[in-house]
């Protein structure tokens, strides 16, 4: 090869790595996205974002959320949380193993009762 064709070789190499990491960003922003609820308070300043089992893993303010009192602010990010929370998707519960298959068992020989003498006996001659 000539170096025309290295140079040509490793910029089709780069397009393919740069095309697999857009790839890969998309596919992992689809996961990070699934699941998830996002609910923004009435007024949009504030954004919450909750994962599955209620797990909030990102609160947003946004620039005139700072203009509101602490109390007030408080308020409306804690209704933003609760009702991302609840409207968050259930844990997945692992797959419970299977439970085991009973054996079939043999049908057991019934020990003799004190009474149940066999029929033919050196007394019965």
């Amino acid at each position: 090869m000539n170096n025309a064709q290295l140079i040509e070789e490793m910029r089709w190499q780069l397009r393919q790595i740069e095309d697999r990491k857009a790839e890969n960003q998309r596919l992992l922003a689809d996961i990070a996205g699934r699941d998830h609820a996002t609910v923004t308070s009435p007024d949009r300043s504030v954004t919450v974002l909750a994962g599955p089992g209620g797990v909030v893993s990102e609160v947003r303010l946004a620039p005139e959320a700072m203009r509101f009192d602490a109390g007030t602010l408080s308020r409306t990010i804690t209704a933003a949380i609760r009702e991302a929370v609840a409207s968050g998707a259930p844990l997945r519960q692992p797959p419970r193993p299977a439970p085991p298959q009973a054996q079939p068992q043999p049908p057991r020989k019934q020990a003799p009762a004190d009474d149940d003498d066999p029929y033919d006996t050196v007394f019965d001659v």
